[in-house]
């Protein structure tokens, strides 16, 4: 079949590529999955197992051995006629996602997206722009390079009967545009004047998305009633079909739209049909098409399209370069790009830039880095300070030795004695402050008492009522993400939910609902900040697992904002014991049941996140030596890890030390 295509455009000829499922499969799910995706969408609705059970029906007039298209058509028909025509449209909005694999979730456009919610044209564009988090399999990527590096020969275009978008990212991602054509109904394309020069890619049975604000209509067309209907439809798709040599892939056939195209197409000019099938012909297809078409089996995609482009020396784009997924090399960044010694740069942003490369912070800029002039860090009041706010107090400090003024927000809600406890909170963080910068003391806002006084603003929302307004209403987050973001349950993708669903029950009903008061109150008084200070030049400060809330504060209010977050240790809470202990004798027994448990020394793990941050990062803002014990210089992880293998009293020097800095007076 490649020696027939190769020739073909060797003489002169040009191609038309019609793509189907079997192209992107496993990256999205096939029909068998899909349907399984709308077992579980049912199931989740709340209806008394109506529409569970009327699947179940359609299921069984079925012969037991349908094929997985007649089980699919057989769903649809249901949906439409008991939920809405455009219902089935999350279900496979959902099933495209599965192709989406983001690293790291809460960094993703679908931070604050939650399952079975509907993909609207803002976020469907930016989840696509990832391109590098997209699962593409190779014979789609290598479409991708036919298509960018001989558009001429397939017409500048490729017709799919797949409503997921990877032929798009393909494109793509070899630095070439390619623009989204979905098919109407009737078979006529939505040709936008944008497109003109990009790859076009005509969605023949609709798109995951909608393509422009105004579309209201179901994006997935609805299975014809009878066979009738597919002829006009036909007739308009025939005037996508442009090429002498129409190469058919990874698509059966099922509704005739493609095959009466072609001979639409055959009944006005002569054109060669090659048709690829995995294992045989498709059933009916070749009565229905009467010798009009060339059938191959035994071919897959992946091998066919990447060994087309290879006989037609089509290189290999190069890899992409794209930070949000490179993967950090610490111990050599370290090494190569850190400022040696133990002092600390002058300026603010060099700061930041050692605080990354050292110690493993990490700064989420709004845009291009700028020096903040305000450090906003909302703070839960607790019984008691911990060690993390104890090592945020440091960096805050060598902050605002810096010039950046530090404002600490105590969300202090629901707090018994509060007036007394944030008094304390705040001598505790004053007294770690001023071991960096002697006149360092913050400027301590409570919040409730803010709450007491706020009124509402024109301009920017300063109560928290109107905070709720715009939050919970006009912005529409999924209760999961709101939830998420304040860490009532954990934040996973969809195929990391059925397993931790005891574990988020289990939370839903043990953690308290004044949490819920945390974006409103803390939001509303940094709008009252925001009113004299430039939003560039604030940066916010929490930990990294808090990033998910303030992804969904740039999301809903537009105002940029970077944050400035303290690595996470793996496993701890704020809470815990572990990191609130009264005395060097206690701490020390932490860190030997520690070093006993298996991954001990992981990096985040909580010996060596108390040897990065609480006994090296102390010193290195403060300018003070580091100390030498048996030979070894312990001024990195690495050299205190040797020492430890070593069998030297390393950990005893742990514990005494970083005792010392977080209990300071009041051992």
């Amino acid at each position: 079949m490649i020696d027939e295509v190769v020739s073909a455009i060797r003489h002169g000829g040009t191609v038309t590529l019609i793509l189907g499922a079997g192209m992107t499969m496993p990256a999205v799910p096939g029909l068998g999955e899909l349907v399984e995706l709308a077992d579980r969408y049912a199931a989740g609705l709340g209806d008394d197992g109506e529409l569970t059970q009327s699947l179940r029906q359609a299921r069984e007039a079925l012969d037991p051995h349908a094929l997985p298209i007649e089980v699919y058509l057989a769903y649809r028909r249901v949906f439409t006629a008991r939920r809405s025509p455009g219902e089935f449209d999350v279900v496979a909005q959902q099933a495209v996602l599965a192709g989406y694999r983001a690293p790291d979730l809460s960094l993703s456009p679908l931070a604050t997206h939650g399952i079975w919610q509907r993909v609207d044209l803002r976020l469907g564009e930016r989840v696509e722009n990832s391109l590098d988090w997209w699962e593409l399999p190779a014979g789609v990527r290598a479409v991708g390079r036919l298509l960018a590096g001989r558009p001429e020969d397939f017409g500048n275009s490729i017709l799919t009967t797949n409503f997921d978008p990877l032929f798009e990212v393909a494109v793509r991602q070899t630095g070439r545009q390619a623009v989204s054509v979905p098919v109407a109904p009737d078979g006529r394309p939505d040709r936008r004047p944008e497109g003109e020069g990009a790859v076009q890619v005509f969605h023949l049975h609709g798109f995951w998305r909608p393509v422009s604000e105004e579309v209201r209509s179901p994006l997935l067309h609805d299975p014809a009633p009878d066979a009738d209907a597919y002829e006009p439809t036909s007739r308009a798709l025939a005037e996508l079909i442009t090429g002498d040599v129409v190469v058919v892939v990874g698509y059966s056939g099922w509704d005739d739209v493609v095959a009466g195209a072609l001979r639409a197409v055959a009944v006005n000019r002569p054109v060669r049909v090659l048709w690829a099938v995995h294992d045989a012909a498709p059933i009916r297809l070749p009565d229905r098409l009467a010798g009009l078409v060339e059938f191959f089996t035994d071919i897959h995609g992946d091998d066919l399209f990447t060994g087309l482009a290879d006989r037609l020396e089509i290189p290999t784009a190069g890899p992409r370069v794209d930070p949000r997924r490179r993967v950090r090399h610490l111990d050599w960044e370290r090494e190569l790009f850190s400022q040696p010694g133990n002092t600390a740069p002058e300026g603010v942003l060099p700061l930041l830039r050692q605080l990354e490369r050292r110690y493993g912070w990490g700064v989420d800029w709004a845009g291009e880095p700028q020096r903040p002039r305000l450090l906003f860090w909302p703070v839960r009041l607790r019984a008691r300070a911990s060690l993390i706010n104890a090592v945020q107090a440091l960096t805050a400090a060598a902050l605002s030795a810096r010039g950046v003024r530090v404002v600490v927000c105590l969300d202090d809600f629901g707090v018994t004695d509060r007036e007394a406890l944030g008094a304390e909170f705040a001598a505790d963080l004053t007294r770690w402050m001023r071991r960096v910068d002697p006149s360092a003391a913050p400027q301590v806002a409570s919040l409730q008492d803010y709450v007491a006084t706020a009124s509402a603003s024109l301009e920017r929302p300063t109560d928290p009522w109107s905070v709720a307004r715009i939050f919970y209403g006009e912005r529409n987050p999924s209760l999961y993400s709101v939830l998420a973001a304040i860490k009532v349950v954990p934040h996973l993708a969809l195929h990391d939910l059925e397993r931790n669903a005891h574990a988020i029950v289990q939370t839903l009903l043990s953690k308290d609902a004044n949490r819920l008061l945390t974006p409103l109150t803390t939001w509303s008084y940094l709008h009252s900040l925001l009113g004299n200070e430039p939003a560039a030049e604030v940066m916010a400060y929490a930990g990294s697992d808090e990033r998910l809330l303030w992804e969904q504060f740039r999301e809903h209010f537009g105002l940029g904002g970077t944050l400035l977050f303290n690595p996470y240790i793996k496993h701890l809470t704020n809470e815990s014991r572990m990191v609130r202990w009264t005395s060097p004798e206690e701490l020390r027994a932490y860190l030997t049941s520690t070093r006993g448990l298996p991954g001990w020394g992981s990096e985040g793990g909580y010996v060596h996140w108390l040897v990065q941050n609480a006994f090296l990062l102390p010193r290195y803002l403060t300018g003070s030596s580091f100390p030498e014990v048996g030979g070894f210089h312990l001024d990195s992880w690495s050299a205190f890890a040797a020492a430890l293998d070593s069998g030297l009293p390393v950990l005893d020097l742990l514990a005494a030390d970083v005792s010392a800095f977080y209990l300071g007076g009041k051992l």
